[in-house]
Order: C-alpha cells, then sequence, then structure tokens
C-alpha cells in the first residue's frame, strides 16, 4: 500500500506541476499581449497629442492661409464672428485644384466649401474656415 500511495503522490505531483506551468505560460502570453497593446496605444496617444498641438496652433493656420494666398489672391477676405471667409474668383481648373489640394492637405478647420462654376472654364471658391 505504500509504494502504490507514492506512485499516486508522484503522478498527482506532476500533474499538479504541468497545470502550474501551463498556467504561468498562458499568464506571461497575456502579459505579452498586454504590454504589447500598451506600447500601441501610447504610440496612438503620442501622435494625437502632437495633431491635436497642431491644429490648435494659430502660426499653422496662418501659414495655411498664406500659402493659400501665394497661389491666388483672393478676391474678397473677410472675417464673420469666430470663422474666416476666402473667396476666390475666376479660377481656372489648375489653380482650383492647386487651391482645393492644398486645402484637403492643410490642417484648416473647413466650415464649408462651395464651388461655384461661372462658366465654362472659371470657377469661384469660397472657403469658410474657424479661426
Amino acid at each position: 500500500m505504500t509504494r502504490n500511495r507514492f506512485i499516486l503522490f508522484i503522478a498527482l505531483g506532476l500533474v499538479v506541476l504541468l497545470f502550474s506551468y501551463i498556467k504561468k505560460e498562458s499568464a506571461k502570453d497575456a502579459y505579452m499581449s498586454q504590454k504589447e497593446e500598451l506600447l500601441v496605444f501610447e504610440k496612438e496617444a503620442k501622435e494625437l497629442g502632437g495633431l491635436k498641438n497642431k491644429h490648435k496652433d494659430k502660426k499653422v493656420t496662418a501659414r495655411a492661409i498664406a500659402s493659400l494666398q501665394k497661389i491666388k489672391t483672393s478676391s474678397k477676405n473677410f472675417t464673420k464672428s469666430d470663422i474666416r471667409v476666402l473667396e476666390f474668383d475666376a479660377l481656372d481648373k489648375r489653380v482650383l485644384n492647386q487651391l482645393i489640394k492644398k486645402i484637403q492637405n492643410s490642417t484648416l478647420e473647413i466650415r464649408k466649401l462651395d464651388i461655384i462654376r461661372e462658366s465654362e472654364s472659371l470657377a469661384k471658391l469660397r472657403v469658410e474656415i474657424k479661426k
């Protein structure tokens, strides 16, 4: 009977050892995956913070508007309460395309963008930008 109990005790010990090893490995895998997720989250948070600062920067907005003015000077440039309005008249398709690409690639907060065809080859662009 002592020998059977000894074999049973060893078998039970091996089962407990195997069970604890499997639990340890699964906990280790869970920790590593959470660590990777945390690193990804931290990277995204830093990028988001940088974008937030970039969008709030008044100098960047002023530079973007100045670059629009370099492509073609606006016929009207005025401000309403918290919105700046730029109107560009007599735009051919090349200049209109340049202005639209510049607006799309900038960090300007656009409230309204109107493109109005004046004639067969000319258009008018009206942009409302939040200050």
